[in-house]
């Protein structure tokens, strides 16, 4: 910050525009330079930028969450899961059922068990 104009430094913590549209011309390493002193003195000043154009880092917004909807969502999508896992194993079941009265009329009538002549 010693480096660049304190006034300049304080407007682009504070998102003025004609600020930013002054350092738009500089070199890349210049205006990073600027962005990094602007995010020190936005954290040692606590400042909360009207514009946010110029920064280092990305700050991800806060998103609320329904813990409500989230805990619906997922109890919907267990009882899904549960009816699914519910009808694969009743088809498995009746699977087998079929399978074993084929071997057993099979057995009756005295051809081979795995059906081939």
């Amino acid at each position: 910050m010693t480096n660049f104009n304190p006034e300049l430094i304080k407007a682009l913590a504070h998102g003025d525009e004609a600020a930013h549209e002054q350092i738009k011309s500089l070199p890349l390493t210049v205006r990073m330079a600027l962005g990094t002193a602007v995010d020190q003195l936005r954290r040692n000043e606590n400042i909360v930028p009207m514009d946010s154009n110029m920064t280092v880092y990305e700050q991800k917004k806060s998103k609320y969450i329904d813990d409500e909807a989230v805990r619906q969502a997922m109890q919907e999508r267990m009882d899904i899961e549960r009816k699914n896992r519910e009808f694969q194993e009743k088809a498995r079941e009746e699977f087998i059922k079929q399978q074993t009265k084929l071997a057993v009329d099979r057995a009756r009538a005295g051809l081979p068990r795995n059906g081939n002549f």
